[in-house]
């Protein structure tokens, strides 16, 4: 599936050379480590210099869920508490109202704490958190914002441009109020968090976990598809576009090395959805999805993974079905000059877009 063309050191890959000296102790001292190789994304743990024990996947996973689950109830117990004490701040009956502000603080806040229970999980397994962004330790927000030029205005004009025009006769003006105010706010600031969450969660952590005791990243992709789909509740037509979502993003994330895009394509689409749902009464809720809806869904989801899929290979030098490599930033690295990327060669039936 990988060609092997020779690679060209990365900066961060390189080994810094040590400086020489008459002195036998000193020069015993500042004895290179042996470099590992680079790896692709799902085998990014396998770059770090460290003894690979079989166990490390295991403790990464087991810290990540105790670290989710305690800032769960550091968050929900206190609003609950808060509901009970001032009726105003409750949640609804249904957790999914877009105009309740404790609503969209519980139901994204909850996914959205993934991202530092994954991160913390991963720098007690195995050393380094940075492994779960991207295979050179660390998030690539250039990479993000040139994708995010053609990625945004494409989902700005579909999810909301056109949802408004064809939903017209739905729209309701909410009367606005602090809580309107607040709950729009909340869903816009936490709903990147939410999908970042979810990718870690279903992206990063699965396939770095099997990719530490396997190589082929098909199955760190596949295995955790079922778990997303049941996260959602839509019906067969609905978990189509979820679990064709969830096997893009995973190929996305070994193609590029890291979660920037699957990120970026996640957000763009719940972020547009979630603006303009306090406007349309029902508009994000899951349930029946027709044939139209599913293409709706997919449409820019495969039009735009393939056509990124296709500009990074051709930017990083990268074979069609060749991912990019690196190695996790060291700390004889990191206190040398700032590294600069080098690319490595080589209920009615719907048919609104569904949130993932």
């Amino acid at each position: 599936m990988t060609s092997h063309h020779p690679l060209p050191q990365h900066p961060l890959d390189a080994v810094p050379a040590e400086p020489t000296s008459t002195a036998p102790a000193l020069t015993a001292a500042a004895a290179p480590v042996p470099a590992t190789p680079s790896q692709p994304y799902h085998r990014a743990a396998r770059a770090i210099p460290h003894r690979r024990y079989w166990w490390r996947p295991l403790v990464t996973i087991a810290v990540a869920g105790f670290v989710w689950i305690v800032m769960n109830l550091q968050v929900m117990v206190p609003l609950m508490i808060l509901g009970e004490l001032w009726p105003a701040a409750a949640t609804s009956p249904s957790l999914m109202d877009p105009l309740n502000p404790a609503d969209q603080v519980l139901g994204l806040g909850m996914l959205a704490l993934l991202v530092p229970a994954v991160l913390i999980g991963s720098l007690a397994g195995y050393g380094r958190a940075g492994i779960v962004l991207s295979v050179l330790g660390r998030f690539r927000w250039g990479l993000l914002g040139r994708a995010a030029l053609v990625v945004v205005p494409v989902y700005v004009l579909l999810n909301m441009v056109l949802n408004l025009i064809l939903e017209r006769e739905a729209i309701v003006v909410p009367e606005i109020g602090p809580a309107v105010i607040l709950a729009w706010l909340v869903t816009l600031v936490l709903a990147p968090l939410q999908c970042a969450g979810e990718e870690v969660a279903f992206r990063a952590l699965p396939m770095q976990l099997l990719g530490t005791w396997l190589r082929w990243p098909i199955i760190g992709i596949l295995v955790p598809v079922p778990l997303f789909v049941l996260g959602h509740g839509y019906n067969w037509v609905g978990q189509i576009d979820i679990a064709l979502f969830a096997i893009v993003m995973g190929l996305l994330a070994w193609k590029i090395g890291g979660l920037e895009i699957p990120i970026l394509l996640h957000t763009a689409n719940n972020w547009t959805l979630f603006a303009i749902s306090p406007l349309i009464p029902g508009f994000t809720e899951q349930g029946e999805v027709g044939l139209l809806g599913l293409v709706l869904a997919l449409a820019p989801m495969l039009g735009l993974s393939a056509g990124i899929w296709w500009w990074y290979s051709r930017r990083a030098g990268l074979g069609l079905w060749e991912p990019q490599r690196g190695r996790v930033q060291t700390l004889s690295s990191a206190s040398s000059s700032a590294p600069v990327e080098v690319p490595s060669p080589s209920a009615a039936s719907t048919s609104r877009p569904l949130s993932v």
